[in-house]
């Protein structure tokens, strides 16, 4: 993680849209301060536009409109911070469309417009929230990189096999070449596994590269007598105490891959040794390669994958190690859920009080529910994930996932078919535990359970169409 605070810059602006000049000024030029082009920098410009602007216009707030924009390494990002109220941003969502017919709405719906333009031109838009009714509305647009042919042909490695880190915490372990063995190896690793066991920085290992420089992802990396690229291991942070990591991957083309499970090994015991010095309580992969040396990890089960663009249907298994002793939690559960996590926490021997979630009766929800929507088309895959609560929130559900699936009719999955879609589920959150039925009723099963994943564990819902 970083040692110290990523550049970011801080203003605090009146609610007025008089300001809007600054607001976009100062977007336009720390996002080219901070490593984007022109063309990048115009369009968070454009959606520090479109927010303060909204915020001005709907967020009712006598108090100054803060915002904050950090360099994040690989992407800039622009934050709104600001109260909740009666602002809706369904126009945020990725099945989100505005009608401006309605003259007696279309003042809000125009506002709601610019939403849209701003979240389909920025890389990500999404929501956080900060505690108290205080949100953070934000906006990111990444750094262009030129996407790579994968390396297929892996190398006859030599022994002995060393494994150094790579990421700006473990500096003094590299040499002056390790960006570009780190290339090398990712290029290597997206040639010779599956879509959906790499990240997809693999397919342009010049971001990668800089996002383990500037502690996006940690990574170790093995080399043979002769310092070529024998693995890799990466990593981040979920959540404030878990870590997901992705491999190992293993690059032996000798006949019968004599140094593979070696490498292996290596890199797993390099990794957990690293992960245990800090205050992570587990670590865990929802896409761990073949290559995992039996015995090091436990399982939390498994995912039915139809596959990406070159890659059959298969079952992807999620893995998981405690670091140290899990002294157990509380998870919220709606009573038709409670009895599938019961179940789950019986057989994964996590220690957790399962909290009824109350029929609430009488309290107010908001017209709009939120979702932040991923989808990765190499991969075959969508991940959905519930921000705000809605009055809409199973209508919206459905949207998304019709919106998903339309992308078989524009033919973005060579199978033919539409993505898998995944949902994570924030035990943490009451409200989201309660829209258990809505997820049942759409199509959507509880296949894993990620533990300290997000604020506390994270189950993941997997879409089944109603023709499987």
């Amino acid at each position: 993680m970083p040692a110290s605070a990523p550049p970011h810059l801080l203003l605090e602006l009146p609610p007025d849209v008089a300001f809007l000049p600054t607001a976009t000024a100062a977007a336009e030029n720390a996002a080219q301060v901070f490593g984007l082009d022109q063309s990048g920098a115009l369009k968070l410009s454009l959606a520090v536009e479109e927010f303060f602007a909204y915020l001005c216009r709907f967020a009712g707030r006598e108090e100054p409109l803060r915002m904050t924009l950090t360099h994040g390494g690989t992407f800039t990002r622009a934050a709104f911070r600001f109260r909740v109220g009666e602002v809706s941003l369904r126009a945020l969502n990725f099945a989100a469309s505005v009608c401006l017919e309605d003259e007696s709405e279309a003042c809000g719906q125009e506002a709601e417009l610019g939403l849209l333009v701003a979240s389909r031109t920025t890389d990500r838009c999404s929501l956080e929230s900060s505690g108290s009714g205080v949100y953070l509305l934000l906006a990111e647009v990444d750094r262009q990189y030129p996407e790579a042919e994968p390396l297929r042909n892996a190398p006859v490695l030599t022994a002995p096999i060393r494994v150094t880190a790579q990421d700006h915490a473990g500096a003094a372990d590299q040499s002056s070449s390790s960006e570009g063995l780190l290339r090398h190896a990712a290029l290597l690793a997206a040639g010779l596994y599956p879509a959906r066991a790499c990240p997809s920085s693999f397919f342009r290992p010049a971001r990668f590269a800089e996002m383990v420089a500037s502690g996006q992802y940690h990574a170790l990396l093995a080399q043979d007598a002769s310092g070529r690229p024998a693995g890799l291991l990466c990593w981040r942070v979920s959540g404030p105490r878990a870590v997901v990591f992705s491999g190992p991957y293993v690059f032996d083309a000798s006949p019968g891959r004599p140094l593979a499970e070696e490498t292996a090994r290596l890199l797993i015991e390099r990794f957990l040794a690293m992960v245990a010095r800090t205050e992570a309580v587990c670590a865990f992969s929802e896409r761990p390669t073949a290559d995992v040396p039996e015995g090091w990890f436990e399982s939390l089960g498994s995912l039915t994958l139809r596959g990406g663009e070159d890659e059959p249907a298969g079952e992807q298994e999620a893995l998981f190690r405690h670091l140290r002793e899990d002294v157990g939690g509380a998870v919220w559960a709606h009573p038709e859920l409670a009895p599938y996590l019961s179940r789950q926490y019986d057989l994964l021997a996590f220690s957790r009080d399962i909290l009824p979630t109350e029929q609430e009766h009488g309290r107010r929800k908001a017209a709009h529910s939120l979702f932040a929507t991923a989808y990765d088309r190499r991969r075959g895959l969508a991940l959905l994930k519930p921000l705000l609560d809605g009055q809409d929130f199973a209508a919206n559900l459905a949207a998304h996932v019709s919106a998903l699936h339309e992308q078989e009719a524009r033919g973005l999955n060579s199978e033919g078919q539409g993505p898998d879609i995944l949902l994570h589920l924030d035990l943490s959150e009451p409200w989201q535990a309660a829209q258990y039925p809505a997820l049942a009723a759409c199509g959507f099963t509880p296949r894993l359970i990620l533990p300290h994943a997000g604020v506390s564990d994270l189950l993941v819902c997997q879409h089944v169409p109603a023709h499987s």
